[in-house]
């Protein structure tokens, strides 16, 4: 469960609670009215009425206040709870906003490294436990600065929005994208192993090889990324493991122009751990 999850949870937990005080403080006022009309009218009926029909008319001329009262005490219960909502449901939206001002990158809206660090934590303990894969794919933006003084900052916020796009569309749900600087991306991926993390890379690098980020009046500019990719078990152990393999083979990438068949020479003990065959990327 996220922490959005747990809001909305806590919030009908507490707009139940205060419903129910609301309910309570009407039917209250509702009982203390009853009371205080019988006992009005009880006085009325023992000292005034000394005939039938005053008996019956001395109740009846009560009931209409006091119905009036019940229907008062109601439509203030309506109202109090639909303001109660309504204040609740303009709480949660902006606590919902501020979260994902504080984990998400304002300009991709991917994951900010902080958040992303906490993740990557988590999920390398579950997988530890879990004795299953988890993959890391980190990007590098080739020649940013160059991009920026020459069309401006403006065309590179463009590219790198329409990056963080194309990741957006290629990875599942329970993948973690996210910007770790200006020009670095990473991409956290439960439950995939070596093969799967390679076929994602490849998707990626294929489709920033041919389609630009940036096409406007004539202008169409490529992005050029290196890409790295690492994994547990076969690329480290622990985040600093797995990042530094990743930096490792990002690059061989970006010294080569090309993507590897092959993560980047693995350490012995990741050589031991290494589940697949790497015959198989070729």
């Amino acid at each position: 469960m996220n922490a959005s999850d747990s809001n909305l949870l806590s919030a009908e937990d507490s707009l139940t609670q205060d419903e129910k005080r609301i309910d309570k403080a009407a039917v209250g006022s509702i009982f203390v009215a009853a009371v205080l009309t019988l006992a009005v009218v009880t006085f009325f009926v023992i000292s005034q009425a000394d005939q039938v029909w005053q008996y019956l008319l001395y109740p009846a001329l009560a009931a209409l206040p006091l119905l009036f009262g019940v229907l008062a005490a109601r439509h203030v219960r309506h109202m109090h709870v639909g303001l109660l909502r309504a204040h609740q449901a303009r709480l949660v939206m902006r606590t919902i906003e501020l979260e994902k001002m504080a984990s998400h990158d304002e300009l991709t809206d991917l994951y900010n490294r902080r958040y992303f660090y906490e993740r990557f934590q988590g999920e390398l303990a579950r997988t530890r436990d879990s004795r299953r894969t988890l993959s890391l794919i980190t990007l590098d933006i080739d020649g940013l600065k160059k991009i920026n003084d020459e069309y401006g900052h403006a065309v590179g916020d463009v590219m790198i929005a329409n990056l963080a796009r194309v990741i957006d569309k290629h990875i599942r749900t329970s993948d973690i994208p996210a910007r770790l600087g200006g020009d670095e991306f990473a991409i956290l991926m439960p439950e995939t192993d070596k093969r799967g993390a390679f076929s994602l890379a490849q998707r990626l690098w294929a489709e920033l090889e041919e389609i630009p980020m940036y096409e406007h009046e004539g202008i169409r500019l490529l992005l050029n990324v290196s890409i790295g990719v690492s994994g547990y078990p076969w690329g480290g152990e622990d985040i600093d493991e797995m990042m530094h393999w990743a930096d490792a083979d990002m690059y061989a990438n970006k010294v080569s122009r090309r993507l590897p068949d092959r993560a980047a020479p693995p350490s012995p003990q990741a050589v031991k751990d290494d589940r697949f065959d790497d015959s198989n990327w070729r």
